[in-house]
């Protein structure tokens, strides 16, 4: 029913007989609300698997332990692969020692081409030195046998000069050729230096061959580690740790057909409520879309807007499941403690449900009851009966939402019209007609 009957004290008389009752319009538009149930999941969630085999040493957590992000939970023995590490970074270490061995002899290399270049250049100043003694003697015997033959000198002394001068020949022949070997030892001092180079680059792609195999080495022996993901709970623990000193379950890793996890952590501060949104309302989808969350665990609580903390649609599939014709959308719930629940108060697999606003009405439009609409036609139109001057007359409307209650009027209808709600019998437009009391159109309350 849509508000009291008041009747009056006073009724006034119509003109045709007919007695009717009235609702007035509601201000605002009805909003598209869609209630659907509600499941409760992590917002992370990871199993946990051993990427190498061995056994389970060390295991620091159980079924609910508090964990944060990079703390070691669990620990596998596997031997050969620290002994592996070790010899790699032997390894490592004797690439390195290589590569300044290798810079060692590049720096050996240098001086000596340095001193090569020097002995080229003394050999050098050397020959012309012995080129300029070699022309004098040349000179000096020229003359000689000048005077030889006019008479003037002894033969004898021209056959010292040639003696002379072959001398100085032959040391300006014997400085060429220092002038050669200088020169190739410089250049044999040069080759030194490229293949000392070319050693080193060597050295030096060892080494990082070496460092790659340490890096792989640890990477095999950190798979023995098992660390958090992120902080959170511990939800599931398959195995158990020997006691100290002695071995405990055997791990097989997950490429060699391990297919139970060792643990799983869930991250709790925030929890996503998954909810299946069906076809109809999904156009009407977005990130504007409000949401309530009722929990049937936790009865008086509603997870709603609060302050900053805005509760709306967080994300949704953008596909259907064509097997029920719904959409997956999360609302992302921030999992509030207290003092019994230190990890939150929500837990994965709870379920309630959730009020979704998808479309809030529009301002500017009034509220009727759905069944005073006595004409409807396509695109939004229809008709209502209003009382105007204690006179009944039908009034074109344009319609917008209908939830099967009330009716949403877009146009035609203010809040302080009157609205007829049924007649005491037939009555054409334009008919005098009494108001048996005022409504209230509040359908629903």
């Amino acid at each position: 029913m849509f508000g009291e009957h008041h009747p009056k004290t006073e009724e006034s008389k119509s003109t045709s007989g007919v007695t009717v009752e009235v609702v007035s319009p509601r201000p605002g538009g009805i909003a598209r609300v869609s209630v659907q149930p509600g499941t409760v999941e992590p917002f992370e969630s990871t199993d946990l698997y051993a990427k190498a085999s061995g056994f389970l040493i060390e295991q620091n957590v159980d079924i609910g332990s508090r964990v944060t992000k990079g703390e070691i939970l669990a620990r596998i023995s596997v031997p050969e692969y620290q002994k592996q590490v070790d010899r790699d970074e032997a390894r490592v270490k004797a690439a390195t020692a290589k590569i300044h061995q290798m810079e060692a002899h590049i720096a050996a290399a240098e001086a000596e081409a340095k001193a090569a270049d020097a002995s080229v250049t003394f050999a050098k100043v050397s020959v012309r030195a012995k080129t300029a003694f070699r022309k004098y003697r040349e000179k000096q015997l020229t003359r000689i046998k000048e005077l030889v033959s006019q008479k003037a000198l002894e033969g004898r002394l021209m056959d010292e000069q040639e003696d002379f001068y072959l001398s100085a020949l032959e040391s300006e022949n014997a400085a060429g050729e220092a002038v050669t070997s200088s020169e190739e030892r410089a250049s044999a001092a040069s080759a030194k230096i490229i293949q000392a180079r070319a050693d080193w680059e060597e050295a030096k792609a060892s080494a990082g061959v070496a460092a790659a195999e340490l890096e792989k080495s640890k990477v095999l022996r950190d798979y023995t580690i098992l660390k958090s993901p992120y902080t959170g709970v511990v939800t599931r623990r398959s195995f158990h740790p020997g006691a100290p000193g002695e071995l405990g379950d055997f791990i097989k890793s997950a490429d060699q057909g391990g297919t139970t996890p060792l643990l799983t952590v869930e991250r709790t501060d925030v929890m996503r409520v998954v909810i299946q949104v069906p076809d109809r309302d999904v156009p009407y989808l977005s990130t504007n879309a409000t949401a309530v969350v009722e929990i049937d665990a936790l009865p008086g609580i509603k997870f709603d807007t609060n302050g900053k903390d805005k509760l709306k649609v967080s994300r949704w599939a953008k596909a259907e499941d064509p097997t029920t014709r719904t959409m997956r959308v999360e609302v992302d719930v921030k999992n509030p403690v207290d003092e019994l629940n230190p990890d939150g108060i929500l837990s994965h697999g709870m379920y309630g449900r959730v009020t979704l606003t998808l479309r809030q009405g529009v301002a500017t439009a009034v509220r009727v009851p759905t069944g005073v609409v006595v004409g409807r036609e396509g695109k939004g139109k229809g008709t209502v009966r209003v009382v105007r001057g204690e006179r009944i007359q039908s009034v074109p409307v344009i319609l917008g939402s209908d939830n099967g209650v009330e009716v949403e009027v877009l146009t035609g209808l203010t809040s302080a019209d009157r609205v007829v709600l049924r007649t005491s019998g037939p009555v054409d437009d334009g008919a005098k007609v009494a108001i048996a009391g005022a409504k209230a159109a509040d359908a629903g309350h």
